[in-house]
């Protein structure tokens, strides 16, 4: 039984480690509950009942270094979402208000991922401008002019996005990747902001169709040019490159902040 109890908890406290250093992750919860499917075959004693304390304990340590958020009810450390990542008090804002959460599975359970380096797509940047700017579903009716998305997920919010003329085409596929002006855009579409000429400082947006936008948004501090890697400025926004989830949440902390 000793042997047994060591070789499980070395090999918990191994994944954990892994965790750490960004090699693997681990669903602390589904690793308990098969623990507690083994018990009746390592003899139910309370020795097993050590060895599952001292993994919830190993696993609450491991959790502090992370961020940990609760959406309806479910409560789920966010593996790939450290402390120390310059997206953590965004994310960790935008959870707070349940603007965003971590991927679920095909139960609807939490699964401990925000998976920051994912690209976002036009629907998830419409529930996100939606929630940001507090807007009423409800008051979103209508017939949608985006076809063939009524059984969507998204449906609700790309009806508001029509409402509030984010600016969505209505042949675009919901489900493509959108760009930083765009997703920039949609933000400051939902606040309903009156956004003035402007001549924004990036060589790549001058001409852009979203150029006032960005102007604007530079001017607010909601947005940013890239830098080098010694911090100086490279001069350019890319306006029309895909914009990531970590990305996203930071531009729209800022826009909730600022606008």
């Amino acid at each position: 039984m000793n042997t047994i109890r060591s070789i499980l908890l070395f090999s918990t406290l191994l994944i954990l480690g892994f965790t750490n250093t960004g090699f693997a992750f681990l669903d602390t919860s589904d690793m308990e509950e098969s623990l507690k499917g083994m018990e009746e075959d390592l003899g139910g004693t309370n020795e097993f009942d050590d060895l599952l304390e001292e993994l919830d304990q190993a696993a609450g340590e491991n959790a502090d270094a992370y961020l940990t958020i609760t959406i309806n009810g479910q409560t789920t450390t966010l593996f790939d979402v450290p402390k120390g990542a310059w997206f953590y008090s965004s994310v960790q804002a935008l959870s707070s208000l349940g603007i965003v959460s971590g991927y679920k599975n095909a139960q609807g359970k939490l699964t401990g991922e925000y998976k920051p380096a994912n690209n976002v797509t036009h629907a998830e940047a419409a529930k996100i401008a939606t929630l940001l700017a507090g807007i009423d579903q409800a008051s979103c009716t209508g017939e949608l002019k985006h076809r063939g998305i009524d059984g969507h997920w998204a449906a609700p919010y790309i009806r508001c996005a029509e409402k509030y003329n984010f600016g969505i085409p209505v042949a675009m596929d919901i489900n493509a990747e959108a760009s930083r002006a765009e997703v920039l855009h949609y933000f400051l579409m939902a606040f309903e902001v009156e956004i003035p000429e402007g001549a924004p400082p990036f060589a790549d947006s001058r001409d852009h169709r979203y150029k006032n936008d960005i102007a604007y948004a530079y001017a607010l501090e909601i947005i940013s040019g890239d830098t080098n890697a010694d911090g100086s400025e490279k001069g350019t926004f890319r306006p029309d490159a895909k914009i990531n989830r970590a990305e996203t949440a930071k531009m729209a902390r800022l826009a909730m902040e600022l606008l």
